[in-house]
């Protein structure tokens, strides 16, 4: 049983930042590293949780960023936000990132009775027969690929989504907080036709208005945006307005409803998420929603009443069945809608070999 339901729904997380929160050794958050087996008070998430919350596959996100005391990108970031958050920058993406991809193998490798990499079809088949959590490595950002064809080679390291744009622009794509929406380069469309060509799902996450509308327009499997809200209940940068949606919508694609107390709004809490929620749902359909906390991921900020980890999500589902969901319909939140955008894309993977 989770949070304050007796639904205990399998989860697809599209967006946890574990890699960073061991990498930073808990910078920002409140709780400190500590093995993953424990279950430690106050941890967004461990092994103990994600299996009394009936977690099933977690994103496992890979932020190419360090603190900072660059007074610039404080500004951005602080103005973005709309909060204090401390300053990150990107230096080495590349090194960086491959050392989080050691860190999910590492975890894999030490606790492999409970946790596994989703790296092929055969993988896709077993989530829901196999009693582990699977890790779906995904990029935080597209900086640590020189080059467009470097898809390939994180690609056979294991990496199976790709988001373009963290909160910096780059050369693929503006980013949510750009000064000058120039929206997706040439090098993002050849990108962006490279990720479909390997089934690496493309992520929207922190792209521009622009970016996500014409990456959404490039992409012929369904894309997801990992983890935002909608702009409609509370206006924010991160967040997707209705033509993002409807865009989203008409690609086949998902947005993780988040857990970033800035994109929620002011009171951000169980209910005020179930407000994005329902947006989403009575506008747009319910086949478009599904869930990317954004757990340790959250630095600097709180996290919503009522949903302090992934084993508070029942109070979720319960507000929502309050609010004249279906337990159908929140299955498909929970975890069908991820798993068909998923099981969209992985039909191209094929063995991380040349063939």
């Amino acid at each position: 049983m989770t949070g304050g339901s007796d639904f205990n729904s399998p989860i697809i997380d599209l967006h946890e930042d574990i890699s960073l929160y061991y990498f930073l050794g808990g910078y920002g958050l409140r709780f400190r590293p500590e093995d993953f087996d424990l279950d430690m008070e106050g941890r967004h998430g461990d092994i103990p949780k994600f299996k009394r919350a009936n977690v099933k596959v977690v994103f496992s996100s890979i932020a190419h960023i360090i603190p900072s005391q660059n007074l610039s990108r404080l500004k951005q970031q602080v103005s973005g936000y709309g909060v204090k958050v401390g300053a990150m920058r990107i230096r080495s993406p590349t090194m960086i990132t491959l050392e989080h991809i050691k860190t999910y193998y590492n975890l894999v490798s030490r606790y492999r009775r409970d946790l596994a990499v989703l790296l092929t079809k055969e993988d896709l088949r077993r989530v829901e027969e196999v009693n582990k959590i699977w890790f779906l490595i995904a990029i935080e950002g597209a900086e640590p690929l020189e080059d467009f064809e470097d898809v390939e080679l994180y690609y056979m390291l294991g990496v199976r989504s790709l988001q373009l744009t963290w909160n910096f622009d780059n050369k693929y794509a503006a980013t949510c907080m750009s000064k000058r929406d120039y929206g997706l380069t040439g090098d993002g469309v050849e990108l962006i036709e490279r990720c479909n060509e390997l089934g690496v799902i493309v992520d929207l996450a922190h792209a521009s208005k622009k970016s996500t509308i014409e990456a959404l327009e490039v992409s012929k499997l369904p894309a997801i945006v990992s983890h935002a809200n909608a702009s409609a209940v509370h206006h924010h940068v991160r967040n997707l307005d209705d033509e993002e949606l409807d865009a989203l919508k008409k690609n086949g694609g998902v947005i993780g409803i988040t857990m970033i107390q800035p994109t929620i709004g002011p009171l951000a809490d169980v209910k005020r998420v179930a407000d994005h929620v329902m947006y989403i749902v009575e506008n747009f359909g319910v086949e478009l929603v599904a869930i990317g906390t954004d757990f340790f991921g959250l630095l600097h900020v709180e996290e919503p009443r009522g949903l302090e980890d992934i084993t508070k999500l029942g109070n979720l589902w319960s507000e929502l069945e309050g609010r004249g969901l279906s337990r159908q319909d929140i299955e498909r939140i929970a975890y069908k809608n991820a798993f068909r955008v998923i099981e969209a894309n992985a039909a191209n993977w094929r063995a991380t070999t040349f063939s």
